[in-house]
C-alpha cells in the first residue's frame, strides 16, 4: 500500500515537472518569437530605403508607398498601432529623410534585450551607418501585447540620426546647394526640359512635380520645393508662352544676362519672373529672411 502511494506521488511529481517544463518552454518560445519580430521591424525601419521604395518615392506614388509599409509592418503590429504608425509616419520618417538627402541606411550593430521591468517590452540599442559616411546611435523600447504584437515603439533620441542624413552645404550667402540631377531624371520624359536651380533658400526635403492640364501638359510644368518646416517655394515654367504679372506691382531687375520682373517684399510672398530662351520662369514663395537679392541669386543659379 505504501509502495503504491509512493509510486503515485512520484508519478504526480514527474507529471507536474513535465507540465512546468512544457509551460516554461512555451514561454521561452513566445519570448523568442516576439524578440525576433521586434528585430525584423527595427531592421526594416533602420535600413534602406530599398530600390522598390525609392522608386515609389521617385514617382510620388502615395498609394504604393502606403501599401509597401502595410505589407512590411502589418503582420507585426496591432491594428490600432498600425493605423497610428501610418498617420504619424513613425515607420517611414527615417526613409523619407534618407531619400530626401539621397542617402541610404545600413545597420552597423544592434542589441535587443527583454526589459527587466516588463516582460512584454524590449529595449534596443542600434548603430546606423549612413552612406554619406556619417553614423548615429539610436536606442529605445518596443512594447508588445500578450500575443507578441507591437503596441508601441519609442525612440529615446532620434535627432542624431536625422542630422546624420544631412548633406546640404550652406553657401556664403546663407543659401543651400541643391543637386538638380534628380529633377533632370524625373522629367526626362516630359515634353520639354527646363533649367533647374543649383541653390535654394532652404535645405530641400522634397519636390512635387505637376504637369499642366491636358491642353497645357506639353507647355506647363510646376515644381513645389518643400523645406523641413512648412516653408515652400513654387517654380512655374512655361514653354513658348508668358506668365502674366499685369495685376502685380513689379519692378524691373537683372537676372544674370536676362531682364526679370520682381514683386513683393521681404517677409511676405515674393515673385520673380524672367525668360531664358523659349521658357518663362516664375519663382514664388514666402520664406523667412529671404531677400530680393537672395531670390535673384537662386534664379541666376539655374542650369
Amino acid at each position: 500500500m505504501i509502495k503504491k502511494l509512493l509510486l503515485m506521488a512520484i508519478t504526480l511529481l514527474i507529471a507536474a515537472g513535465c507540465t512546468s517544463n512544457q509551460s516554461s518552454e512555451e514561454e521561452t518560445k513566445e519570448e523568442s518569437t516576439a524578440k525576433n519580430d521586434v528585430k525584423k521591424v527595427l531592421e526594416q525601419i533602420f535600413s534602406g530605403p530599398d530600390q522598390e521604395l525609392t522608386q515609389f518615392y521617385e514617382d510620388y506614388n502615395h498609394e504604393e508607398i502606403s501599401n509597401y509599409y502595410m505589407d512590411q509592418f502589418e503582420p507585426y503590429f496591432t491594428e490600432t498601432y498600425m493605423d497610428e504608425a501610418m498617420k504619424t509616419n513613425l515607420v517611414s520618417s527615417f526613409h523619407q529623410k534618407a531619400y530626401g538627402n539621397e542617402v541610404k541606411m545600413d545597420i552597423g550593430s544592434m542589441s535587443i534585450e527583454q526589459s527587466e521591468d516588463k516582460e512584454t517590452a524590449y529595449d534596443f540599442n542600434t548603430q546606423i551607418d549612413v552612406s554619406n559616411g556619417q553614423s548615429a546611435k539610436v536606442s529605445g523600447r518596443v512594447n508588445t501585447n500578450e500575443e507578441g504584437k507591437i503596441t508601441r515603439i519609442h525612440y529615446m533620441d532620434p535627432q542624431p540620426l536625422l542630422h546624420a542624413f544631412d548633406t546640404a552645404v550652406e553657401t556664403e550667402d546663407g543659401l543651400f546647394e541643391y543637386d538638380r540631377s534628380r529633377l533632370v531624371s524625373r522629367t526626362e520624359n516630359e515634353a520639354y526640359q527646363p533649367k533647374y536651380p543649383t541653390v535654394m533658400p532652404f535645405e530641400v526635403d522634397g519636390v512635387e512635380i505637376e504637369a499642366g492640364p491636358m491642353d497645357q501638359k506639353d507647355i506647363l510644368l510646376t515644381f513645389t520645393f518643400h523645406a523641413e518646416t512648412e516653408e515652400m517655394v513654387e517654380l512655374m515654367t512655361v514653354k513658348d508662352g508668358d506668365i502674366s504679372y499685369e495685376d502685380l506691382e513689379t519692378k524691373e531687375v537683372s537676372v544674370g544676362e536676362q531682364t526679370g520682373e520682381y514683386a513683393g517684399n521681404k517677409g511676405g510672398i515674393q515673385r520673380l519672373i524672367w525668360k531664358d530662351g523659349s521658357i518663362t520662369y516664375e519663382l514664388k514663395g514666402n520664406v523667412k529672411d529671404l531677400s530680393e537679392e537672395d531670390l535673384i541669386t537662386v534664379a541666376e543659379s539655374f542650369k
